[in-house]
């Protein structure tokens, strides 16, 4: 384990001579941040303080909302998971500068996304299969639920002129690294798959959504990076089209679905790593939860997700071809803009966000 300062100080090498125009960067913990008060006149947006600590951007058809110290916000209306917690230091709430590149860029302008391809073909996944049930409730198994699920939302997309490709279409087992290898024989392309949730108690409900966790960032809820968070994986090429198709399915699936909004995530699941297409892992409620499994056991549930799925899909597409117009209560904008994208990491949105050089003086300082 990279002790974090360390880790922040090498990163900080890396990015000393990016140039960064009219943002305000403060380092906070050995990581960049920049004011909140930044992002409110980058995007146009008003500021308005809803109580201590707290802070509401909000423009026409826009709207940020977080509080300082916490791990989450709400980008028009939906939630995230921050790379960082948001910091306050002299007076100043802090948001750190990946996850402005990371996540509010991509999902306020998905237009602006670097070498973002039109979708033609939707890969679905349905989770595990075969002898791996999955999470087993009293109401049914999760390889039988996510598998329904799938071939609902196969039959909607190929009404609507997509290719549709399935990891498996039966009850069959099929490896972990065979599922990322067949979506990546695809192009003009992205990958779903298809999940259902347990808690080790009765008590988890609600969705959520995970796409890969940027490189320099923790996996799921751990506060520290260790060194593998710094390894580059195929899935990074996708970094922005990750969160802006998160985004879209996961409101879609919030806005049809009558369960909690857990939020977007991060986290480094094989499947979501190691494709080199847009990629996310949704998670459609919790098989041993009371009303969760009713939910999910029935055909009318499960219907409203593979729509929501689809709906997502439609929007994510027409949101980086930027011919979708922010409808509310859509959680994209396609905001037309002739801004540059934030230039707070080395190169552009998408762009590895930690030079390689940072890596091998992080490398070279743990052999010493």
């Amino acid at each position: 384990m990279i002790r974090p300062q360390w880790l922040g100080f090498f990163l900080l090498l890396a990015c000393a001579a990016t140039s960064f125009a009219s943002w305000n960067v403060v380092t906070y913990e050995g990581r960049r941040f920049v004011p909140i008060e930044d992002v409110a006149v980058f995007y146009k947006m008003n500021r308005s303080v809803t109580g201590q600590n707290s802070f509401r951007l909000s423009a026409a058809g826009r709207s940020i909302e977080g509080k300082a110290h916490a791990r989450d916000i709400r980008i028009n209306g939906v939630k995230y998971v921050l790379c960082f917690p948001i910091a306050s230091k002299n007076g100043k709430t802090l948001i750190s500068a990946m996850d402005v590149t990371k996540i509010i860029e991509p999902v306020l302008r998905p237009q602006k996304i670097k070498n973002a391809t039109s979708v033609k073909t939707v890969i679905l996944d349905p989770g595990h299969g075969g002898h791996d049930s999955g999470a087993i409730g009293p109401l049914g198994r999760e390889k039988e639920a996510a598998l329904d699920v799938a071939l609902r939302a196969k039959r909607l997309l190929q009404a609507k002129g997509f290719q549709v490709m399935m990891t498996r279409s039966t009850d069959v087992f099929i490896p972990l690294e065979k599922r990322s290898a067949f979506a990546n024989k695809f192009k003009n392309a992205v990958f779903v798959s298809i999940h259902f949730n347990k808690s080790k108690g009765t008590s988890g409900t609600g969705i959520e959504t995970f796409c890969l966790a940027p490189r320099g960032v923790p996996s799921m809820d751990e506060a520290n990076l260790s060194y593998s968070d710094l390894k580059l994986h195929p899935g990074h090429a996708k970094d922005p089209e990750n969160v802006a198709l998160a985004t879209a399915v996961h409101a879609s699936m919030v806005r049809k679905i009558a369960l909690p909004d857990r939020g977007i995530k991060r986290a480094r699941f094989h499947v979501i790593r190691a494709t080199t297409i847009p990629s996310i892992l949704v998670e459609g409620g919790f098989m041993n939860n009371p009303t969760d499994s009713r939910m999910i056991s029935g055909a009318p549930f499960r219907q409203k997700m593979a729509e929501a799925i689809v709906s997502g899909i439609v929007l994510f597409r027409g949101a980086v071809s930027g011919v979708t117009q922010f409808q509310q209560p859509s959680a994209m904008a396609s905001a037309t803009d002739s801004t540059n994208v934030p230039n707070l990491a080395q190169g552009t949105v998408g762009a590895d966000t930690d030079a390689s050089s940072a890596i091998q003086a992080a490398a070279q300082a743990l052999a010493n």
